[in-house]
């Protein structure tokens, strides 16, 4: 996908009631080859310039000073070749980055399953620290040590940070297909797994009402006194013969509360989200948007309060075809009832 077609001109009035991604001027993110963009997004808090990472080739970097854009294509972000699913937080004056990578070999740490030979189960994650967030100036950490499971792959990672007694603590939750996401404690400064973490991963959701679909791409965000879990809950991307699943199955954005932030997840109905599949759906495809999800939150000033941000794939609503694209949308969040809803 070339960058040009970020210029498609989003105008979809929501016949599920959602509404079309906001405006953006100019060229809207994307990537430069056509595969799921999972987009990271901050605002440095020096300038108030706004950084989205996003995954392609070695990733990819977008900037911009407003939510409507214009947004520059700054280039690569130099991290790693196979690197995904990029994660941006900011902890005083550190911004920390995770991300995907499958160049680790589980067999020297004793891992004897012949899945840790297979790209669906054999992913790690990778931390990252820089005072700008600009390309070339992130420090690499390594691999978080998290061990591998049967029940969890190590991927989709999303950092926590909540005030534990007076005390900071740092929660990483992470996950995709296999039994859904699951939140491990990390150190302070999270840049490797807490002391005896490997003990006490918790698992949040594990929704499998989509056909074979995976629970991935989890955001915890906190709003007032409650935890939301946001996840992405069916099938991303084409399928290995280069067809699309039906609409009812292809990603869509979920979400989970709790007034703890380690576990104990339900929907709107009272189900538990770890347990029996729970989770209130947000936003799905409809009208031009097709398969939405790769989400986060951000409270910004601009918007004025907490925003959603994801991917999706424009869809042509005449032909009923999905584009070889994804790009970059946001829209704002209204928690007024208590369960997020996204509005104009």
């Amino acid at each position: 996908m070339g960058l040009a077609l970020g210029l498609l001109t989003e105008t979809a009035s929501g016949q599920s009631g959602w509404p079309a991604p906001e405006a953006i001027k100019g060229t809207i993110p994307n990537n430069a080859i056509a595969q799921t963009l999972d987009p990271a997004l901050i605002r440095r808090a020096s300038d108030k310039k706004l950084f989205l990472y996003t995954t392609g080739k070695n990733g990819s970097v977008w900037t911009a000073d407003s939510l409507y854009g214009p947004w520059k294509h700054e280039g690569t972000a130099q991290l790693r070749e196979y690197g995904g699913a990029p994660s941006l937080h900011q902890i005083d004056d550190t911004y920390y980055l995770y991300i995907n990578n499958h160049e680790f070999d589980y067999s020297t740490v004793g891992v004897t399953d012949p899945d840790i030979h297979h790209w669906f189960h054999n992913s790690s994650i990778l931390a990252a620290s820089s005072k700008t967030l600009e390309i070339g100036s992130w420090t690499q950490h390594g691999r978080l040590e998290i061990d591998w499971a049967k029940k969890y792959n190590i991927l989709d990672a999303a950092l926590l940070t909540i005030d534990d007694g007076g005390k900071r603590q740092n929660l990483l939750s992470f996950g995709s297909y296999q039994q859904g996401i699951f939140q491990i404690p990390l150190a302070d400064p999270p840049t490797k797994i807490a002391s005896g973490a490997n003990g006490d991963i918790t698992q949040l959701a594990d929704n499998q009402t989509v056909t074979n679909g995976p629970t991935e791409a989890s955001y915890v965000f906190k709003w007032k006194e409650w935890y939301y879990t946001f996840f992405s809950s069916g099938r991303c991307c084409k399928q290995p013969d280069g067809h699309w699943v039906d609409r009812g199955d292809v990603y869509k954005v979920m979400v989970c509360r709790s007034k703890q932030a380690r576990g104990g997840y339900v929907d709107d109905k009272g189900v538990d989200c770890a347990k029996n599949s729970g989770g209130k759906e947000i936003l799905g495809t409809h009208d031009n948007i097709w398969a939405p999800g790769g989400q986060g939150v951000l409270v910004d000033d601009e918007a004025g309060g907490p925003i959603i941000y994801y991917h999706y794939v424009p869809y042509d609503v005449k032909t009923k075809t999905p584009a070889d694209a994804f790009q970059f949308g946001w829209n704002k969040l209204n928690f007024s009832s208590g369960w997020p809803a996204i509005v104009s």
